[in-house]
């Protein structure tokens, strides 16, 4: 019930029930007279101030009377009553009452005036009466364990005098549970009255504050996909004390355990699924055992929530398991995008990488470096698991030219290769990012290079496909002032790697002098496979992938055996060599072997997984042998070894050049042939 407005209010017994409200309003919750009160004319506040003063003044004179009867009468507390009885002592006791509420009020009221004057009128009335009637409320606790004890009782919250008095001083015990309880009855209201008390209860914030937790841990045990964890302990509040100060851990550790289910997600080949759910089982293991050392109620809370992402886990391993078991053969060879070492068969480059370690680690710094390769020979993966064979001082940044951020514009590569440096500085070390214009960028790389000299650090950047600069220079999207700012990093930043990474030669690109600009450059080629890198891939494969200890027998090998009698010789040789096509016959042939529920391959099931290897690589096909045909009269000539094995050189010396450049032909006693029988192979049926 809403009582009559504040101006309304008389001295009158009619008005007495309105008072009453307001009273119940003021020791419930004071601020919301005080705000009344604001809103009238300072005159009618004191009018209305004086009627609640003289409405409230008979009940506290009232329950004065039986409170010192129950202190002094049933309780026989002493008193400075002396020698009085009968009439005496009953008048002494009445003085004495009235005295005392009329001095408390009053100096109440006048003690908030003056104190608080400056917030007027209506701010003096409401904390005078206020200070004169509230207490701690101590007297609550008596009847607050009904709601806790010997059960919680959630769905009698709205009685509990924290649900409807502002003014309890003192915390109670388990309310916490209490919030708990009744969130789980009534969810929106639940959740909303513990942000209300959060936010504006200071002495019950810490209950408050754990049912929250609570609440969080309770929501994160009941999701199903672990990727949304990190969004959920992403509530989680913090503090500088107790378990407050504890969240963050929790969310460093939860995010690990949603950074492994996405690995997982990730795979489609069950040959590694298998062991990233076992590592996902022991993440939440793990983080179990940590979580029951915290404080409450992140222990109780998480510990449960883990045990129900264990069953989660468990289900995944179970189903991993069963795949794997269907599969006889595992697949792990992939044709197709720049190989990860951690999840795909893969092959270390030991000369490139030997090289490239070498030059970071000159005494003097490296100047520049040129990863040159043709196409699908490896160098994006060369570039994407290098920085795992470097030294842990040297960090590697990689930007691809192909990259939209990267092409569009030259203000838009500068923001790129700022922002990706920025992230490879070590903390405490980072940087204003200020690069609207080249000399902007240039000042950050002096910094950055000053950065990485303070704290013995080499950073190696490298631009990917960095052919892509030289055709934006062509079209007039990049200047070539920022080949010329390249030159003078390169030659005054000796703690920064310039490397450039492309399938084609400096003297290929026509746009610009890059040989002017990359004069201290050093080039390291990325080749071919030789026939024991061939060997390697395709009976150890997953020998660098971190899933597996090193001499872990249940690591997936393959048993030369496998391939046939002369099959990786075989494999070598279709392909010349050349990774991306060793893996596209490898991973046909894996293909071919669990379809058919054979154990091992033949020179028939080599046969038939050439055949289909042409179809499946046509499109790397058609780009390695048609499409890189750019002179004129260099597609007819490789187009005539559809017909013949073998032809004389070319007449043309660029198309000779090039044809050499592209590692299509290869001499034998005078005359060419194609370097690859599997290009051949698909020219002849499908170019």
């Amino acid at each position: 019930m809403n009582p009559a407005p504040l101006e309304q209010l008389g001295f009158g017994w009619r008005s007495h029930r309105a008072a009453l409200g307001w009273l119940g309003l003021l020791y419930r919750r004071p601020h919301q007279l005080r705000e009344a009160l604001e809103e009238v004319p300072n005159l009618t506040a004191l009018k209305a101030g004086a009627a609640l003063w003289v409405h409230a003044l008979p009940w506290c004179f009232l329950l004065a009377i039986l409170g010192r009867l129950v202190l002094f009468g049933v309780l026989a507390l002493p008193s400075q009553a002396g020698s009085r009885t009968g009439n005496d002592l009953l008048q002494w006791h009445l003085f004495q009452t009235a005295f005392g509420i009329a001095f408390g009020i009053a100096f109440g009221i006048a003690d908030e005036i003056a104190d608080e004057i400056a917030l007027g009128i209506a701010g003096g009335i409401a904390g005078g009466i206020a200070f004169g009637i509230s207490l701690l409320r101590a007297y609550y606790h008596l009847f607050h364990w009904a709601f806790v004890w010997p059960a919680v009782q959630g769905r009698w919250y709205g009685w509990h005098p924290v649900a409807w008095d502002n003014l309890c001083s003192l915390p109670f015990p388990r309310l916490d549970r209490l919030l708990l309880s009744y969130a789980e009855h009534d969810g929106e209201a639940g959740r909303a009255e513990i942000e209300r008390l959060i936010a504006t209860y200071p002495s019950q914030r810490p209950a408050a504050l754990r049912a929250r937790i609570a609440l969080i841990a309770r929501d994160a045990g009941r999701v199903a996909d672990l990727t949304r964890l990190p969004f959920i302990v992403s509530q989680l509040p913090e503090g500088g004390k107790g378990f407050l100060a504890q969240t963050p851990r929790v969310r460093e550790l939860v995010n690990e355990i949603s950074r492994q289910q996405t690995l997982l997600n990730t795979l489609d080949r069950p040959v590694l699924r298998e062991p990233h759910a076992r590592l996902l089982h022991t993440e939440i293991e793990n983080f179990r055992h940590t979580v029951s050392g915290m404080a409450e109620p992140l222990a109780t809370g998480f510990r449960a929530a883990a045990f129900r992402w264990l069953e989660t886990a468990d289900r995944q391993l179970a189903e991993a398991v069963a795949i794997t078991a269907r599969q006889p053969t595992p697949q792990v060879f992939r044709a197709g995008d720049p190989v990860d070492q951690s999840k795909e068969a893969f092959v270390p480059r030991n000369g490139v990488f030997g090289e490239l370690e070498r030059q970071m680690t000159l005494a003097t710094g490296c100047p520049a470096l040129v990863l040159y390769g043709r196409r699908r020979v490896g160098k994006s993966t060369v570039l994407r698991n290098v920085a795992g064979f470097l030294p842990s001082s040297v960090r590697v940044v990689v930007v691809s030219m192909e990259d939209a951020k990267a092409f569009t514009s030259l203000d838009l590569l500068l923001a790129l290769l700022a922002d990706r440096i920025q992230s490879h500085l070590p903390e405490g070390r980072r940087l204003e990012l200020v690069t609207k214009d080249l000399p902007c960028f240039r000042d950050f790389l002096g910094q950055v290079n000053g950065s990485l000299q303070d704290g013995n650090r080499r950073l190696l950047v490298a631009l990917d496909e960095y052919e892509y600069v030289d055709q934006k220079i062509g079209e007039g999207v990049f200047s070539k002032d920022f080949l010329a700012l390249l030159r003078e990093s390169i030659q005054t930043h000796r703690q920064l790697t310039w490397l450039l990474a492309g399938s084609h030669e400096i003297g290929e690109l026509s746009h610009a002098e890059w040989p002017s600009y990359l004069i201290s450059a050093r080039t390291v080629e990325v080749g071919l496979f030789s026939a024991d890198e061939t060997r390697l891939l395709l009976t150890d494969p997953l020998r660098y992938c971190p899933l597996w200890a090193k001499d872990d027998p249940k690591r997936p090998r393959f048993d030369p055996a496998f391939w046939g009698e002369g099959g990786i010789e075989r494999i070598h040789r279709e392909a010349g060599g050349w990774p991306h096509l060793v893996q596209l016959i490898a991973e046909t042939t894996v293909d071919l072997l669990n379809d058919s529920e054979q154990r091992q391959a033949d020179a028939q099931v080599l046969e038939r997984a050439l055949n289909k290897a042409i179809v499946s690589g046509d499109i790397v096909l058609r780009q390695l042998v048609q499409n890189e045909c750019r002179l004129p009269d260099e597609w007819e000539y490789v187009s005539r070894f559809r017909n013949v094995e073998s032809q004389p050189p070319p007449g043309d010396e660029a198309i000779h050049r090039s044809l050499r450049r592209r590692l299509l032909v290869a001499e034998e006693k005078g005359v060419w042939r194609l370097r690859v029988p599997l290009m051949q192979r698909w020219l002849r049926t499908r170019g």
